[in-house]
């Protein structure tokens, strides 16, 4: 298993990062303009057991996800499984918010089922999708802080 995490620490209070995470699908092509389409596959959103569907291009890959919502603490934590085929190379992740002295650490978190000799191999992909995660914080983060100002 491979994981990948970012951390970036955020000037807002953990609702404001949460109720942001509620409406990620409202909120998912502003988050990154790699991002191209996201939706709700339920009838209801952002609870245990809500299938999330989204569409980005990373580097010149489309990728369609489709994410099961499997763990929720308001305010802390937002955790994910991959469903469909990109389940045999991506197992979940999640979003975790904790407090700070300035607001939060928001930290993203992607495991894939990978083991020494694929990483190596898919060692240019892991970094852009690496990169692109950092992306996403730096985004958040501006997007977040500048709906306070």
């Amino acid at each position: 298993m491979k994981t990948l995490r970012e951390s970036i620490e955020i000037n807002v209070s953990p609702e404001v990062i949460w109720d942001w995470l509620l409406h990620i699908d409202e909120n998912y092509i502003e988050w990154h303009p790699s991002h191209i389409k996201a939706n709700w596959e339920t009838e209801t959103a952002s609870e245990i057991g809500s299938i999330l569907y989204a569409e980005e291009d990373i580097e010149g890959d489309f990728l369609k996800m489709r994410s099961k919502l499997t763990e929720i603490i308001p305010n802390k934590l937002y955790k994910f499984k991959t469903v469909g085929t990109l389940k045999l190379i991506l197992a979940g992740g999640s979003f975790e918010i904790e407090p700070s002295e300035n607001g939060c650490i928001f930290t993203a978190t992607l495991d894939f089922h990978m083991g020494k000799l694929l990483s190596k191999l898919a060692k240019k992909k892991v970094q852009e999708i690496s990169q692109h995660m950092i992306e996403e914080g730096k985004n958040l983060k501006k997007i977040l802080e500048s709906s306070l100002s």
